[in-house]
């Protein structure tokens, strides 16, 4: 697995410069460096590695750091039998996630009363044993995750387990303590809280704790388990009740109720005048409010049913706290977190927006767990999380974006709109990071293709670039080859962004109500306006996506009847329906059709201003340049008949055909691909990252050369639809590339991105 490989072996290196005070920059150093004479303390540092899945799932992190750790130390040449003895004769791999040892080509096998294989199996046996309760923990909020997960770590185990006589198997250890049912996104009490008043007033102390867990992994008999099960579960409570105590709002609200005593009593030891009283009621008032607030506030968490599942990572790992109690975090936190919806959990909203500093009202919950695994990490922790790419460019994500640029990114690996999950319509990245102060350069690595026979994460396209993470704003995320990132920055320095060329930005279509109410087939618009010219200007061609093709788009085969400019229900004389039959009785007929449907979804008068003109309906009728949001090769349209177009579609209030044709070109094409939304073979046009799009600036002579082409194209689809275009488009393209003055090698990175 890419990710355990890459962050367990930089961790490693860490833990090694911390301990001996090293300064080394790669895993690669480390052989070199280790005293042949210290393997036994070179393991226990490794060892001492605490690694963390907040989203255990079924647990694959977890499994797969377990056998990258083995695999670090067969290395290494620090994989130690019980007797201390290096394991020399023996490589030890990972392929497909599997632990695969062998010796001189042939894999291993145990074999009970074979001396050599029972020393093996018993050292695999016991550092696996020892990875596990040392090294690997997780939390989820399914309880039957968190069985698959333990159960799986189990299994793993019980592929090494040895006979200890030619009957009688080893003993497995309770490897499940680490494995904990919770909601990793919800504590009552912050990490930071202090729990030294519960350790001064508890009998417990952090090394009981401690004592407490390893006896509870290593007890022989269920009454000794439970029986350890009971006293941690003491201890815990113990420091719940302390903590509790010190409760911010426990505090606020003792201090208000002895502010309200002393103001409601001191009106029998003083006569008070008018004005005195009354300052006075307004003082009770405003405290007694503010007491009855936070009781109520109090009472809520107490009752709430989020906090059922709340997760206390304060106290509920001890291998994390130093001997005073206070959190210090874990070496590496990995993961794939949740990609649910906030929408869809509504209850916790509240709750993230109180703890959360990258909340966002319509953000997906994977954002908060990022905030969450760098809040358990210990400082200069590494980070490594699998999730959606779209954060990089999402509107909810702009305040991950700005949180993640506070610490040091290392790598991003972009899979764009390639199918990594079978099961999953998800695009997502590899996000690598440390926790800290920014350094000055973050790994980019693009990946184009996926070779899943041979494991996730063996891609072909290895080519890595580095960019400036200063260069990175929270505003949108693109990620390239270096030859990319180089070419886009000679390219965002010959102009303006999309967004400053055009004046006001672009606008959504129109958002209809009952679209088959107020969107009519053309026949039936021409007909009533054959029958009555009144009607005319309540109609509208309408565009569909399916009707659109780059340039010039089909005649609509539909119309939207729509209300004049102005005309609303707030200023219709009388009934609106009655308006209708007098005025425009085809119309009132045809609503007629739909209004039961309405009724069970707007107010019966509303039904009839349910297609009210927006502000900037005018623009419709306009020039204008039309495009579809989700498009999956260019498709920019040139309209001057007045054509409307439902939210599918957007508007650029502009005539100007170079733009136009800029649009459709292949470098057009290229930026959309590098500042847009990647969707499956494709890309969506959100106006706030494709108005980030740098357009170069034309002179005279070039806006004419690229319009006087465009035009050309417009009048061949006007005549014929289906018109061969294709040699005045490769003129466009090679206007365009002079436009942004591209060398031979920049153009071939254009054309290789876009296919």
């Amino acid at each position: 697995m890419y990710m355990c490989r890459e962050t367990i072996r930089r961790a490693v290196v860490q833990k090694f410069n911390e301990t001996n005070g090293w300064k080394l920059e790669s895993f690669d150093q480390l052989y070199d460096h280790i005293d042949k004479d210290k393997k036994q303390e070179a393991n226990e540092i490794i060892n001492s590695l605490k690694i963390c899945d907040p989203a255990v799932g079924s647990g694959h992190f977890l499994v797969s750091a377990l056998n990258e750790i083995i695999a670090i130390k067969s290395e290494l040449k620090i994989l130690l039998d019980r007797e201390g003895k290096t394991l020399r004769d023996y490589e030890v791999s990972i392929e497909n996630d599997e632990l695969i040892v062998e010796s001189e080509g042939e894999l291993f096998h145990y074999a009970i009363g074979n001396k050599e294989k029972q020393r093996i199996q018993e050292t695999l046996f016991h550092e696996k044993q020892t990875i596990i309760e040392n090294c690997l923990f997780g939390v989820d909020i399914n309880a039957n995750s968190v069985k698959i997960c333990r159960l799986r770590l189990w299994i793993e185990l019980l592929k090494n387990a040895y006979y200890k006589n030619e009957v009688e198997l080893e003993t497995l250890p309770n490897i499940d303590i680490n494995i904990k049912t919770g909601n990793s996104l919800i504590s009552r009490f912050d990490l930071d809280v202090d729990i030294s008043d519960a350790l001064k007033k508890s009998k417990w102390d952090i090394g009981t704790y401690r004592d407490a867990v390893y006896n509870y992994k290593n007890a022989t008999s269920k009454e000794d388990k439970r029986e350890f099960e009971r006293l941690i579960e003491n201890i815990k409570g113990d420091f719940e009740t302390e903590i509790n105590k010190k409760d911010k709002r426990l505090i606020k609200r003792n201090k208000l109720q002895g502010e309200l005593f002393n103001l409601t009593n001191q009106q029998s030891m003083f006569e008070m005048g008018a004005k005195e009283k009354k300052k006075w009621e307004k003082e009770v008032t405003s405290k007694t409010t503010a007491l009855e607030k936070l009781e109520n506030e109090i009472e809520e968490i107490k009752s709430n049913k989020i906090y059922e599942d709340a997760f206390e990572w304060r106290f509920e790992f001890p291998e994390v706290l130093d001997d005073q109690g206070n959190f210090i975090g874990f070496d590496v936190v990995i993961g794939n977190p949740p990609y649910i919806r906030q929408e869809e959990i509504k209850e916790f909203k509240p709750n993230f927006k109180e703890s959360y500093s990258i909340y966002s009202g319509t953000a997906d919950i994977y954002v908060y767990f990022i905030e969450r695994g760098f809040s358990i990490l210990k400082g200069d922790g590494l980070f490594t999380y699998i999730m959606p790419n779209k954060f990089m460019q999402a509107g909810y994500g702009q305040q991950a974006r700005g949180f993640l640029l506070q610490n040091d990114l290392i790598e991003i690996v972009d899979f764009g709109d390639l199918q990594v999950f079978e099961e999953a319509t998800t695009y997502p990245l590899i996000l690598l990071a440390r926790k800290g102060d920014p350094n000055r350069y973050l790994k980019t690595l693009p990946v184009t293709t996926l070779d899943f026979a041979s494991g996730f994460g063996n891609y072909v396209d290895n080519t890595r670039s580095e960019i400036l993470q200063k260069s990175l704003s929270e505003e949108t995320w693109v990620v390239s080859s270096k030859a990319d990132q180089e070419l886009l920055e000679k390219v965002r320095k010959l102009g303006k962004k999309l967004g400053e060329v055009v004046n006001g930005g672009a606008k959504r279509g129109v958002l209809t109500g009952l679209t088959e109410a107020f969107v009519i087939k053309r026949e039936l618009a021409e007909e009533w306006i054959a029958s009555n010219s009144m009607y005319e200007h309540l109609m509208n061609p309408f565009l569909l996506g399916r009707e659109i093709k780059p340039y010039l788009s089909k005649i609509p085969a539909n119309y939207l009847i729509k209300i004049e400019k102005g005309f609303t229900k707030d200023n219709a004389v009388g009934d609106p329906q009655e308006w209708f039959k007098h005025k425009y009785p085809e119309i009132h007929k045809h609503l007629e059709q739909f209004q039961e449907k309405a009724e069970k979804r707007i107010d019966k008068g509303d039904f009839y201003w349910e297609l009210r003109a927006c502000d900037y309906y005018e623009l419709f009728l306009e020039p204008k340049i039309m495009y579809q949001k989700f498009q999956v090769k260019p498709c920019f349209i040139y309209d001057e008949d007045g054509q409307y177009c439902n939210d599918s579609m957007w508007i650029i209030p502009t005539d100007d055909k170079a733009l136009l044709g800029i649009l459709n070109s292949k470098v057009g094409w290229w930026l959309i691909s590098k500042y847009c939304t990647a969707i499956q073979n494709g890309y969506q046009l959100i106006w706030k990252y494709f108005s980030q799009i740098p357009i170069a600036q034309t002179s005279d002579k070039q806006s004419k050369d690229i319009a006087n082409r465009v035009n050309q194209i417009l009048k061949l689809k006007k005549e014929n639809s289906e018109a061969d275009i294709t040699l005045l488009e490769q003129e466009i393209d090679e206007l365009v590339y002079e436009l942004y003055g591209l060398s031979e090698e920049e153009i071939k990175i254009v054309e290789g991105g876009v296919g």
